[in-house]
């Protein structure tokens, strides 16, 4: 099971959102100074945005992350999310039709898979998610998009859009870095060698994240791979508390359940040897 993919989506999400006002004919150039005004520049659509994060509490989250590759299938991760007050999430994922359920609280996180609980608590340190399940934070998740500040700026209906152009590694890496996870990062520029595309955020006229789209184009020496990560936010303020099920106090722990795997392995192995 790709437990780590959770890590992913977290960093994917970081890298991871007015209507004009009718002026009056008898003053035109007014008219224009106002428009002028009512428009905000991105870095300024930005810092309205963290400031207003401070008062969201609790939210819910779509994710859906697709990478294809010429000559290959394409992979879908899908990924519903709530976050209360708490700061206690419930995950729904949907990856390659395996379909599972996670529970995060602090550092404690577990999942239901086929019917059966696994406690995938010891695991997020040796993920390297931590700094990504701090982002379960609306407030702290805000803080990463600093990068927005130098995209553009576009008035859309009920907000404003904006759009960061990712020219080379360098952008990407840039839009990237403010998640925290540098080991994830890392891996990242390892495994790349060019990038390309943009990604677009979107927000409402409350100065929420509305969403956030990311089209990437990745290379690896003469190979090829788009990535598309589509993120809206909703349920401002309005998600109620989540507890995790009773019957998942009984889940069992990963290294047990992967001990007795490798258990079961060996004397496997050790029969067929006989």
């Amino acid at each position: 099971m790709k437990f780590r993919v959770l890590g992913s989506l977290f960093l994917s999400s970081s890298l991871i959102l007015a209507a004009c006002g009718n002026g009056s004919d008898s003053s035109d150039s007014d008219t224009k100074s106002e428009k002028k005004e009512e428009k905000k520049s991105s870095s300024q659509v930005v810092k309205d945005l963290q400031s207003n994060a401070k008062d969201v509490k609790s939210y819910h989250t779509d994710n859906e992350i697709k990478v294809s590759a010429k000559d290959q299938e394409s992979q879908t991760v899908k990924v519903g999310m709530d976050v209360d007050e708490k700061e206690t999430a419930k995950l729904a994922m949907d990856q390659a039709g395996q379909k599972m359920t996670i529970y995060v609280q602090g550092k404690k996180m577990i999942a239901k898979v086929d019917d059966q609980w696994v406690d995938l608590s010891s695991q997020v340190k040796d993920m390297n998610i931590d700094s990504s399940l701090e982002q379960l934070n609306y407030e702290k998740y805000a803080k990463t998009l600093n990068s927005f500040k130098d995209s553009k700026a576009k008035k859309v209906d009920g907000g404003y859009e904006l759009t960061y152009d990712i020219k080379n590694k360098e952008d990407f890496t840039k839009l990237a870095n403010a998640s925290g996870n540098k080991d994830q990062l890392k891996q990242f520029e390892s495994e790349v060698d060019k990038v390309s595309g943009k990604a677009v955020l979107k927000v409402n006229k409350d100065n929420e994240i509305d969403s956030y789209k990311l089209d990437a184009k990745l290379t690896k020496d003469d190979e090829t791979a788009n990535m598309e990560t589509n993120v809206t936010y909703d349920k401002i303020n309005e998600v109620k508390e989540i507890k995790i099920p009773d019957e998942a106090k009984d889940a069992k722990k990963i290294e047990d359940l992967q001990g007795g795997s490798s258990s079961s392995s060996s004397s496997s192995s050790s029969n067929q040897a006989s």
